[in-house]
């Protein structure tokens, strides 16, 4: 008998729904309460009263844009070295969350690396150093200044945002204020949804900036051959 293959749990959604749960990549009990008639909003609301937590901070990660996704994992960072349970940052650490605060403010070339640098002497394992990565991943280049740029791939920082935010939530030492931790920072990234307009208007925003990224990614790694 040959293997049976599994229904394709995405394949009644839309494009860009479809490419935003993959970008999202729920975990298996979450993904399968996905009701192809739900809006996005009723998503997040199912995953959140089912305790999916981890997988709502996801969806949300993936569906915001890079700077406000970054303030989000930075608050979250900051709140980490400052709530009940926290442990207060070393010299290093707070002068990344201030090099990062930084970039938030003034997004330019010398504050993402300014912020890269600082991470990395805080290192890059804690979640304010997560979140420095997260800042220099979402430039237009890795490399050094003065070579010819390479650009990541679009939505690499994604994941690293969300990593950070629960890093964040984790690194309390009561572990019973955990989840509660983890329901604010959703909490709060749903507020930035919501300023931007909700599910649906941030959803086409990131769908297309997605795929105008990596246009322009595909162009920069394959030039045109010389005729």
């Amino acid at each position: 008998m040959p293997p049976a293959i599994a229904p394709d749990p995405l394949a009644s959604l839309t494009p860009p729904m479809r490419w935003l749960l993959e970008r999202a990549a729920p975990d298996a009990p979450a993904l399968a309460l996905l009701n192809p008639q739900h809006t996005l909003e009723q998503l997040y609301v199912t995953w959140m009263g089912s305790e999916h937590v981890l997988s709502a901070i996801r969806l949300i990660a993936a569906v915001l844009p890079a700077r406000e996704s970054i303030w989000w994992a930075w608050v979250s960072a900051r709140y980490a070295t400052q709530m009940e349970g926290g442990t207060a940052p070393s010299a290093k650490e707070h002068a990344t969350l201030t090099a990062v605060e930084q970039w938030i403010v003034r997004p330019d070339d010398a504050a993402r690396r300014a912020a890269w640098d600082a991470g990395e002497k805080s290192g890059l394992d804690t979640p304010v150093g997560l979140v420095a990565t997260a800042v220099f991943l979402s430039g237009t280049t890795i490399a050094p200044p003065s070579v010819p740029p390479v650009p990541p791939p679009p939505g690499v920082a994604m994941p690293i945002v969300a990593g950070a935010i629960l890093l964040s939530a984790v690194s309390n030492s009561n572990p019973d204020l955990i989840p509660p931790t983890l329901v604010s920072f959703a909490a709060q990234g749903l507020e930035i949804v919501k300023r931007l307009g909700g599910w649906d208007i941030a959803l086409q925003l990131a769908h297309d900036t997605h795929y105008r990224q990596q246009a322009e990614y595909e162009q920069a790694i394959n030039p045109p051959a010389p005729r």
